[in-house]
């Protein structure tokens, strides 16, 4: 296993670094070009760095780090209906937030097939296949997850609470991935790349669309 891990010529190392330099390149050789077995698998590299992160998440804990305690439940008695389902509603942001850290594998395994769907449909003249493009997004967003578990998460122990480690993540992901898919799609104009920013933007605002509907249905609703 530490052998499959490290490998200089197709070791999980050798795979990030190829990564952090031509993201599209790889993901066009490995599969556009058959070149597979030059790199780690990107399924495998995919649940690592996803187990990182719940590792990371449990360290340094990014969502719940800043949520206030609610009250007790004696105290809840005496509140009026309107501060009772205020409360409600922070309770359950709190189990939303403690999911998120905890299960940041089943996040990733909805999302990606989501961002995949996007750029498929919107570079269908490719003809590209949608399970193409779903590898190509395990390679992007699970770089992204990585530096997400390396930096950005324990960061979040020296800066001050708020968003900022949910704006850092979508900063960097639309940056990489617009890039990662400038090359992925083969030589092109650079104007190009103002394509592919834009469709890596229009998934980041579906995601955040169709997650946001969802945590406010039971943020509100329970």
């Amino acid at each position: 296993m530490f052998h499959a891990l490290t490998h200089a010529d197709k070791g999980v190392l050798y795979l990030i670094k190829e990564l952090s330099l031509r993201p599209g390149l790889v993901a066009r050789e490995y599969i556009l070009e058959g070149k597979r077995k030059q790199y780690f698998n990107p399924f495998t590299f995919l649940v690592l760095v996803l187990g990182l992160s719940i590792i990371m998440n449990s360290l340094f804990h990014p969502y719940s780090r800043t949520t206030q305690p609610t009250r007790t439940n004696t105290t809840q008695q005496t509140l009026s209906p309107q501060e009772q389902k205020r409360n409600a509603v922070s309770q359950r942001r709190r189990m939303f937030q403690s999911f998120v850290e905890k299960r940041a594998n089943i996040i990733a395994f909805v999302a990606i097939p989501l961002f995949a769907f996007i750029f498929w449909l919107c570079f269908i003249r490719s003809g590209i296949a949608y399970a193409e493009h779903l590898v190509a997004s395990v390679f992007f967003l699970g770089f992204c997850f990585l530096i997400t578990a390396l930096v950005i998460t324990p960061l979040t122990a020296f800066l001050p609470p708020g968003r900022w480690h949910s704006s850092a993540q979508l900063l960097l992901q639309f940056i990489y991935i617009a890039i990662g898919y400038f090359q992925f799609m083969g030589p092109r104009r650079p104007l190009f790349l103002l394509k592919t920013s834009f469709v890596t933007l229009l998934a980041l605002a579906f995601w955040i669309g169709f997650s946001g509907t969802l945590v406010y249905i039971y943020l509100v609703y329970g």
